[in-house]
């Protein structure tokens, strides 16, 4: 097995990498990134808006919301994290029927960059576009509907952390000093929830279908990557935070824009690398 894992992956890396930011160039990701940052950002908001809306109906508390923004912190940017938090704290309180205003606000412009990002896969792997428009729409609807509830399993995870962190400290006799269980489970399943999300991407929204395996490396970049840009983040606000001072509300929505941004450039970048992948190891059985 070990031996036929080491055939399949003996690719020229070197020249599978240049391909890679050759074709990002070629094809656009820059711009392309650019329209679907845009439409996440409309979407981002209504979400939020819902989900806060949500777990009121659900009886799930304030702090137990914040319990969990501050979980997913390991791959969301300080700035974007602090709007999250101030967003959710005001819309609390406010009519259930804004999670139907929510989920209208939300469907259109995520279907929309989901769609987008559609379009820049079936380029990076030379595929035409076979679908419909409907079809494309229902398809990024239904995938925005197991992406959320993929959220709602991290969501009770990261709330439920503490709780199950407390249950092994009284029946495993954990030592008082022993790293926080409840830390490293967030964390962990921040990550492996998005490279659950991002790999569910790679698979399902091009117009062909690699196996999961070929899927891998790109979800891995992307995770590489991104945690790379929200350290980078992190550090900035840290040490150069006085961007508020100069920009005050302003300089929270361009750290949001330019987010959203990276993380759609990231994203097609990785669909590159795996449609580059593919190229080079269809040249290699030939």
């Amino acid at each position: 097995m070990l031996t036929r894992l080491r055939r399949r992956w003996a690719l020229p890396w070197g020249r599978v990498l240049w391909q890679t930011a050759q074709m990002a160039a070629q094809h656009g990701c820059g711009e392309v990134a650019a329209a679907v940052a845009f439409d996440f950002v409309f979407a981002v908001f209504p979400g939020l808006l819902m989900l806060t809306s949500l777990l009121e109906v659900l009886g799930v508390s304030p702090d137990s919301l914040t319990i969990a923004l501050s979980g997913i912190g390991v791959v969301v940017p300080g700035p974007v994290l602090q709007i999250l938090e101030e967003n959710a704290q005001h819309v609390w309180g406010s009519s259930h029927g804004l999670i139907i205003l929510g989920l209208v606000g939300v469907l259109w412009p995520a279907s929309a960059s989901m769609v987008t990002t559609m379009g820049a896969l079936n380029r990076a792997y030379g595929v035409v576009e076979q679908r419909s428009f409907w079809r494309r729409r229902i398809l990024s609807i239904a995938l925005l509907m197991a992406f959320g509830l993929a959220l709602v399993v991290i969501f009770n995870s990261l709330v439920f952390s503490r709780q199950v962190e407390g249950w092994l400290r009284l029946h495993w006799a954990f030592q008082q000093d022993f790293p926080s269980l409840s830390g490293m489970l967030r964390g962990t399943m921040v990550v492996v929830g998005t490279l659950g999300v991002v790999a569910s991407v790679y698979r399902t929204v091009p117009a062909v279908r690699p196996p999961w395996g070929d899927v891998v490396p790109g979800s891995l970049l992307f995770l590489v990557l991104w945690l790379l840009v929200t350290s980078g983040f992190r550090y900035y606000v840290e040490h150069f935070g006085y961007y508020n001072l100069v920009y005050g509300v302003l300089g929270a929505v361009i750290v949001t824009l330019l987010s959203a941004y990276l993380m759609a450039f990231i994203l097609l970048l990785g669909g590159e690398l795996n449609a580059a992948i593919a190229r080079a190891r269809a040249a290699v059985s030939q």
